[in-house]
């Protein structure tokens, strides 16, 4: 049966029909009998890495054909416009054109008058003083302009773009994107764009196709994907929510006077995705209902809430009103507020706590694979100052120190998953936790297996899954494991077992998810993830101390690696929190950095993965969500 999604309204022109339309890929469909109309306007193509997002793309633009199904183009033809002009998700310039020259080269006619627009534009996206330079001379971020520049100054009457911006720094998109939005309102040209930007949907869109696994999900006005999402993983599209079935909203919201149904329920179900902006939290001593945790999460707060009745604990994300948020131990009740528009995601307040000065912030672009550009997990340095990263696609990636990529290569196996730790060992060797395939590798400089060691299992030795590796002054390894061991392991370099501590739990000495270790002046500290809270050992095992929230440290929000400084400080990367943490070693918080988001803006981090710090004391961020690598100069 044919899954049939249409956008078109009565009265909107249509750009674009597919009719079970569908895609061959190597295993499975990257497009599976879609059926949809895309209308004139703008329209924002949303999913997950691997939806399909660039597939559908690449087919409007007849880049790539399908291999079954009808596509037609509807938009109206013009002498004196192109009708479609694409901007791929790898720049695709031409090496042997200056930046001007790429602008000439799509006018269909170039002359003074076109000239002084050419260098208005270049100068709107800050590439007037390169244009004579060639593209192998600009940076990503450069090109990633140039290749959006290019688009705008063809004319063309829709512009297809996939991910624009998405190579460019933070601090400046969103004035980019303002040009864009100008050019398409003053020439009446429509735009179809890929993003995973939550804040760009929003704000540039008036209509949405949601992709999984190659389906259509949703097709749609964003205003009504944000008010009332049919699931909760369409709702996370566009943002934090709360999903709420009937019996769960009636528990924890019960209403104050007349039960109404919310304009973001679904009357269909009675399910309900109440936003952060909606849920009001309230104290009230008399009510059953008190607050176990409260976490800073970026632009709302996060709170664990406790229903004394019985006994369950359930975790809300609400905006507070100014600079209060309920704390640990108050009652409270929860109210569902009409929502009568749709708002921004910024802030309604700021953190309490200490900021890092950070000089300068920069970003690191992972190279594609492909269609894809892959997701940082893992980061280590090496003494000679190479900086290598483990991916999601299953490579090991060098780069130098200006960010350039100098050689790479693939895990010897990565269907099932992905490696998440990495560390130069003293001898040159680099040990790899190998994750899911349950073992430590080890390759020399160029990246050739020299060895392995574990096996699945629980015994001394074995591993479920291996996450982070750190070595001592003496070459001890030492390889934090999650799963059903949750505990750190001790080996010799050979991979001689020596020592085991930990084991699944919440009692101090126990993890849940034990995802980052570092040695410092024979101490170990493990961040606990699923525990919020750093642990602290001897190189014995035994357990020093637990550093959580109390009078030494601020709390935790799913901390995932840890690194120490030249100073001998920590430096935490929380994956929840959106965040950079630095602590003293006896837990004093000196201050934070980051909140989470989409990267538009410095400062934001999407569940930041790993961290690491080279020799000149700058920080490396594994920005997972964001799929690039941000270097931090304090």
């Amino acid at each position: 049966m044919s899954f049939r999604l249409f956008c078109r309204s009565k009265v909107i022109p249509v750009l674009w029909s597919l009719e079970s339309v569908s895609l061959a890929g190597r295993r499975s469909p990257r497009l599976d009998d879609v059926t949809l109309d895309i209308d004139q306007g703008v329209t924002a193509v949303l999913g997950e890495s691997g939806a399909g997002k660039t597939s559908l793309l690449n087919l409007l633009v007849e880049f790539e054909r399908p291999s079954s199904g009808r596509i037609r183009f509807r938009g109206a033809a013009s002498a004196n416009r192109l009708s479609v002009f694409w901007a791929p998700p790898h720049p695709g310039l031409w090496p042997h054109l200056s930046v001007r020259d790429h602008l000439t080269n799509v006018s269909p006619q170039f002359d003074k008058q076109t000239s002084a627009r050419a260098d208005d534009l270049l100068a709107k996206f800050d590439l007037l003083d390169k244009a004579a330079a060639k593209p192998d001379s600009l940076s990503l971020g450069e090109q990633s302009r140039l290749n959006v520049v290019r688009a705008l100054f063809s004319g063309a009457q829709v512009l297809v773009m996939d991910e624009p911006l998405s190579h460019v720094d933070s601090a400046r998109s969103g004035r980019y994107w303002d040009v864009i939005r100008q050019h398409c309102t003053v020439s009446g040209t429509s735009l179809v764009f890929s993003t995973h930007a939550p804040e760009v949907v929003l704000r540039e869109a008036s209509q949405t196709i949601c992709l999984t696994n190659g389906r259509v999900s949703y097709c749609g006005d964003v205003s009504e994907l944000y008010q009332k999402p049919a699931s909760p993983e369409l709702a996370t599209l566009l943002g934090p929510c709360n999903w709420l079935p009937p019996d769960e909203r009636t528990r924890w919201c019960p209403p104050q006077r007349e039960p109404a149904p919310s304009p973001s329920s679904d009357s269909r179900r009675g399910d309900a995705c109440v936003r952060p902006e909606c849920l009001e939290v309230e104290a009230s001593t008399d009510s059953p209902l008190q607050v176990e945790a409260s976490r800073f999460v970026g632009s709302a707060a996060e709170i664990d809430i406790r229903d004394e009745r019985t006994g369950t604990i359930r975790q809300f994300i609400y905006r507070p009103r100014g600079m209060a948020r309920v704390q640990r131990g108050e009652r409270v009740i929860l109210k569902v507020l009409l929502l009568l528009l749709i708002v921004g995601l910024s802030g309604c307040f700021e953190d309490a706590s200490p900021t890092l000065s950070v000089r300068k912030e920069s970003n690191w672009l992972m190279p594609p694979d492909g269609p894809r550009v892959p997701a940082p997990r893992g980061m280590t340095v090496s003494p000679n100052d190479e900086y290598l990263v483990l991916d999601n696609v299953g490579r090991v990636l060098v780069f130098d120190k200006n960010g350039d990529i100098q050689r790479q290569w693939w895990m010897p196996e990565y269907s099932v998953g992905k490696a998440e730790g990495i560390c130069v060992l003293q001898d040159g060797r680099i040990a790899v936790a190998d994750t899911h395939y349950h073992r430590v590798v080890l390759f020399d400089h160029q990246g050739q297996v020299t060895g392995t060691f574990g096996q699945y299992g629980s015994e001394p030795g074995d591993f479920v899954y291996p996450v982070k590796i750190t070595q001592d002054p003496d070459q001890n390894l030492y390889v934090c494991e999650y799963g059903q061991n949750d505990r750190v392991q001790k080996f010799r370099p050979d991979g001689t077992f020596l020592l085991q501590f930990g084991g699944p739990g919440t009692e101090p000495g126990q993890f849940q998810r034990p995802s980052g270790i570092v040695w410092c002046e024979h101490e170990l500290f493990v961040v606990d993830a699923f525990n919020n809270r750093i642990q602290v050992f001897q190189e014995d095992g035994k357990l020093i101390a637990v550093l959580a929230d109390g009078d030494k440290v601020a709390e935790v929000h799913y901390p995932y690696d840890i690194a120490v400084d030249q100073n001998g400080d920590l430096i935490v990367v929380e994956y929840g929190g959106g965040r950079i943490s630095k602590f003293r070693r006896d837990g004093r918080l000196l201050g934070r950095y980051g909140k989470p988001g989409s990267g538009q803006t410095t400062a934001q981090f999407s569940t930041p993965w790993g961290v690491a710090i080279d020799r000149r004391g700058r920080l490396y961020v594994c920005d997972t969500g964001n799929r690039r690598i941000v270097e931090l100069e304090l």
